[in-house]
C-alpha cells in the first residue's frame, strides 16, 4: 500500500495517561486544587451527547458515582470518567433532558481528542462491570488505582482485558477479498477479521482465519496498524496479505466472500450495489487505502 498517514480512528497521543498518578491518591486530590478538571458521566459504556452531538456531557464538579476514575492529563487538565448506576444515570437524564447513546452512533461527529477519551472511558467502564465478581472465589471486587486494578476480599487482583483480534486486506493481483456476515445491514462488506487464539502469533491468526473463512491462503503479511476497539473490549490489529489462490470456499461464519477490482468496488459502491465499513474503522482504512493506491 501507498505509504501515506493513515490516520485511524480512536488514536491519539494527546492524552498522557500518566499512569503513576492513579495510586498517589493524594497528590491527584492536590492537583485538582490547582488543575482544572472534567468528569464524564458514563453508564454501561454509553455517554450523553450534546451541541449536535460534537461533544459529550461533562462538567467541572464530580458526579456522585461509585469512584472517580481517572484517565489521565491533557496538558494541565485532568480527566476522570465516572460510572454511574442505573438510578444515578437515570436522574442525569432527566436533570439533562438527553439521553445516555452508543459512541457508535457519534464517533465521526467527535474529534480526535474526545473519540479517544469516549472509547477509553467506554473500555474501562464495561470491563469494570464485566466484572463484579472475582473469577478464583466469587467475592465482590472493589475498585481500586484509581479505576484500573478490582481488588477482591481475598485480595486477588484484576486488570483490564483486552482481546487482540487481527483484520486483514488480502490481494490477489489487482482484486482485494471481502465478506459480509448474515447479520450485517444489506449490501455491506469488509475485510477478514478474527480474534487470536491462545499460543497462536499474530501472523499465524492471520493465516488460520483467512483460510478458515474464505479457504485462501496467504504469505507476505505487512502490519498496517492498530486500533482499540472497546465493542467490548478488543485490539484490532491491523494487516496486509498477499493471496496464494483465489478459489473461495465460504465457512458457516461468513455469509459471503468474494473478489473485487478497484473498477468493480468502486462502481459498486457508487451506484449503492455495496457499503463497506464506516470511516470510523480500521476496515475503512485498510479498503480506501487499497483503493488509493494505484501502484499496487
Amino acid at each position: 500500500m501507498a505509504k501515506k498517514e493513515k490516520n485511524i480512528y480512536f488514536g491519539t497521543d494527546k492524552l498522557n495517561r500518566a499512569s503513576h498518578l492513579r495510586e498517589r491518591t493524594a497528590q491527584l486530590e492536590e492537583m485538582k486544587q490547582s488543575h482544572d478538571a472534567k468528569y464524564i458521566p458514563v453508564y454501561n459504556g454509553r455517554h450523553i451527547y450534546m451541541n449536535q452531538h460534537s461533544s459529550f456531557y461533562r462538567r467541572s464538579n464530580p458526579f456522585d458515582c461509585e469512584d472517580q476514575c481517572f484517565l489521565g492529563l491533557i496538558g494541565d487538565q485532568m480527566w476522570y470518567s465516572c460510572p454511574l448506576n442505573d438510578e444515578q444515570a437515570a436522574d442525569l437524564e432527566k436533570e439533562v433532558g438527553k439521553r445516555f447513546a452508543s459512541l457508535r452512533r457519534y464517533a465521526l461527529k467527535l474529534d480526535d481528542e474526545l473519540a479517544h477519551i469516549a472509547l477509553y472511558s467506554r473500555g474501562l467502564d464495561l470491563w469494570q462491570r464485566n466484572r463484579k465478581f472475582c473469577p478464583k472465589c466469587g467475592t465482590a471486587n472493589t475498585l481500586e488505582m484509581a479505576g484500573h486494578k478490582l481488588v477482591c476480599q481475598n485480595n486477588h487482583e484484576q486488570f483490564p482485558h483486552i482481546e487482540p483480534a487481527i483484520i486483514v486486506m488480502v490481494t490477489y493481483e489487482d482484486k482485494c477479498l471481502l465478506g459480509r456476515k448474515a447479520e450485517w445491514p444489506t449490501y455491506a462488506y469488509s475485510t477478514l477479521a478474527g480474534f487470536v487464539e491462545p499460543g497462536e502469533t499474530i501472523e499465524e491468526a492471520v493465516k488460520r482465519e483467512v483460510e478458515e473463512e474464505s479457504n485462501i491462503r496467504v504469505n507476505n503479511i505487512k502490519y498496517f496498524g492498530s486500533q482499540p476497539w472497546p465493542f467490548p473490549a478488543s485490539l484490532m490489529l491491523a494487516f496486509t496479505a498477499e493471496a496464494e489462490n483465489e478459489d473461495i470456499k465460504v465457512d458457516d461464519e461468513l455469509e459471503d466472500v468474494q473478489w473485487f477490482t478497484r473498477l468493480q468496488l468502486q462502481e459498486m459502491m457508487k451506484d449503492g450495489y455495496i457499503t463497506i465499513a464506516p470511516r470510523y474503522t480500521v476496515a475503512h482504512n485498510l479498503i480506501v487505502g487499497w483503493l488509493e493506491d494505484k501502484d499496487a
